[in-house]
């Protein structure tokens, strides 16, 4: 069973700060995240799906944004529909999303958003969908990085390969980077803060020419060491560790997740 404050909620601005206030009020939260019922609670009255080529999702809400309806695209995955539904979630909760409506593309709904107000709905998306507080609890049992975390966790929150790397890697307290290709060409790369050095590959090349990554299938339970210079960028006034780890989910139509760690000196 979960509640919802709204009035605690009407002065919070920052997508963060909503999520939190939510998981605060909700200290026994199940996981994964009841998103439509809060969705319901907020005041959305209609979670429904809807098949469009151009709109990845939707929302319609009253001039005061007291209540309204949210719509998502019927194609891709489960855990694709959810993010989608915190995305314009987001939208309804957050003060200064003014507009009544929101149709959003599958651009909006990514790494690639450029509108304000698209950044900060996926913020909250994120937020909501892997609460930082629980996953913080969450990898201090994990410990090290692992690619079978990154799994573990995408099945018990309900989210995606990708974003569940991504969160993993923001929250860790360990020196970690996932790099995310498809057909061997960079898409992009995310370190953690205590990953100090930078990656030797860029979005739109290729993975490194010696690295297991490159190769066409992968066992996700084994490691592969490497000459760190294959995967770190040469930097003045840092020495750089010996080698690197790396790990490698194969996914489908080329797309992978590299997961990158180091012994930090």
């Amino acid at each position: 069973m979960v509640h919802l404050d709204l009035i605690e909620l009407a002065d919070l601005v920052h997508p963060e700060q909503l999520a939190n206030e939510i998981v605060r009020q909700n200290p026994d939260l199940p996981i994964p995240v009841p998103l439509e019922e809060l969705a319901r609670l907020a005041g959305i009255t209609k979670i429904e799906p809807f098949s469009s080529e151009g709109f990845e999702g939707a929302l319609v809400a009253n001039d005061s944004k007291s209540v309204g309806a949210i719509f998502y695209s019927d194609r891709g995955p489960r855990s694709r529909q959810r993010f989608t539904i915190g995305h314009e979630l987001g939208h309804f909760l957050l003060p200064w999303h003014r507009q009544t409506t929101f149709q959003c593309t599958a651009e909006d709904i990514s790494g690639r958003a450029k509108a304000d107000w698209e950044v900060e709905a996926n913020r909250f998306a994120a937020e909501i969908l892997m609460p930082i507080s629980l996953v913080k609890r969450r990898l201090a049992v994990l410990k090290d990085p692992e690619i079978a975390h990154i799994l573990i966790l995408r099945d018990e929150y309900g989210t995606s390969v990708e974003m569940t790397a991504r969160r993993i890697v923001e929250l860790s307290d360990y020196a970690c980077a996932v790099v995310y290709s498809k057909e061997n060409i960079v898409r992009y790369t995310i370190r953690s803060e205590f990953f100090e050095h930078k990656l030797s590959v860029r979005k739109g090349e290729r993975l490194p020419t010696q690295s297991p990554s490159r190769e066409a299938a992968s066992d996700t339970d084994e490691w592969h060491e490497i000459d760190s210079h294959w995967w770190l960028a040469e930097e003045r006034n840092m020495d750089q560790p010996e080698s690197v780890f790396e790990q490698t989910l194969v996914q489908e139509n080329g797309h992978k997740v590299t997961l990158v760690t180091y012994e930090p000196d």
